[in-house]
């Protein structure tokens, strides 16, 4: 089950970043918030990524444009025949760094997680779309935005965004229940609204994991990717620290990204387990939507239960299989 080697690495460049967002687990994981990855090792991971036929490289943070070579790194990439990815804030950019960075960057991810949009962010949405970048808006499904997703959806509609992406928060180690079954059924509903005034090809979705059952679990299978880009299940990620993980969260350590291979990596006993679904629980096996939802966030279910094979936090026991069952009796 799975893919035969990661679909895309992530590099995090930075730890340092010009916002401060309360829910940003680097703040909550990092000790520092100033640790950068040299120019030459993050060259040498990139080399690696292309070496080993991988297609895809992300750069993350922290804040990337932060990262004082960042042009530099994606031209190496581009002449590497990668496929570049950027996620970004985009409050930095001017017009010469929108030129720059644009003319290598494929795909862009930009931050948009406040309603209180700088003039920087509108320009470079415009200035990248305009170079021929697919622009991507992601929103953190925070408590306050999931109130205001109706205003987001206005903002995003009126910017040259290709996509939007909405992510569930991610439980951290000071608030492990960001959010409630009442709050993700909220969102739910205001999606499908959505995308009922939309075509189906351009329809929005959460993208990150989310355990079907924290509501009705046909509707959240038609509104959520499921399980497939988190956990490590179609990526691997290198911090600052070289350190090779599943994802950004977990804290699990597969190898040394500047000596190691990904697809060895990728094929190391830990990531075999994790993509054959062995660490979901035993009452998920039962579900219809498993290969799918993958049973939510493994990395949430282990902070939240100290254990891989637990449930998602936002596992809702009305909707679990076994309930389901029983209400069909």
């Amino acid at each position: 089950m799975g893919y035969k080697k990661p679909l895309e690495i992530k590099i995090q460049l930075t730890e340092k970043c010009n916002y401060d967002c309360t829910f940003c687990f680097n703040r909550q994981s990092s000790l520092s918030f100033s640790r950068e990855l040299s120019f030459e090792d993050a060259k040498k991971i990139i080399s690696t990524i292309a070496s080993d036929g991988i297609e895809k490289v992300r750069f993350t943070g922290g804040e990337p444009l932060l990262y004082p070579k960042l042009s530099g790194l994606l031209s190496f990439a581009k002449k590497k025949g990668l496929y570049t990815m950027l996620n970004t804030n985009a409050s930095l950019f001017d017009e010469k760094k929108a030129k720059k960075i644009g003319e290598n960057t494929d795909n862009v991810l930009v931050s948009l997680h406040s309603l209180a949009i700088p003039k920087k962010v509108k320009f470079a949405v415009k200035a990248l779309a305009k170079q021929g970048c697919f622009v991507r808006a992601a929103t953190i499904l925070t408590k306050e935005n999931i109130n205001q997703l109706e205003k987001f959806y206005s903002v995003v509609s009126s910017l040259p965004f290709s996509q939007w992406v909405l992510l569930r928060q991610i439980p951290n180690a000071l608030d492990k229940s960001p959010v409630s079954y009442k709050d993700m059924q909220l969102a739910v509903e205001k999606i499908e609204f959505f995308n009922s005034q939309r075509k189906k090809k351009n329809h929005f979705l959460i993208e990150n994991a989310v355990p079907f059952c924290c509501f009705e679990p046909k509707r959240v299978s038609k509104i959520a990717l499921g399980g497939i880009h988190e956990d490590g299940h179609s990526s691997l990620f290198a911090g600052v620290d070289k350190v090779i993980k599943p994802s950004y969260f977990f804290d699990i350590k597969l190898g040394n990204a500047t000596k190691d291979s990904f697809l060895d990596t990728w094929k190391s006993d830990f990531m075999i387990r994790m993509n054959s679904l062995e660490f979901i629980p035993e009452i998920c096996h039962a579900c219809p939507h498993i290969l799918k939802c993958m049973a939510g966030s493994r990395f949430s279910a282990f902070l939240a239960n100290k254990s891989l094979y637990g449930l998602d936090p936002l596992a809702n026991s009305l909707f679990l299989p076994k309930a389901l069952s029983e209400i069909n009796k």
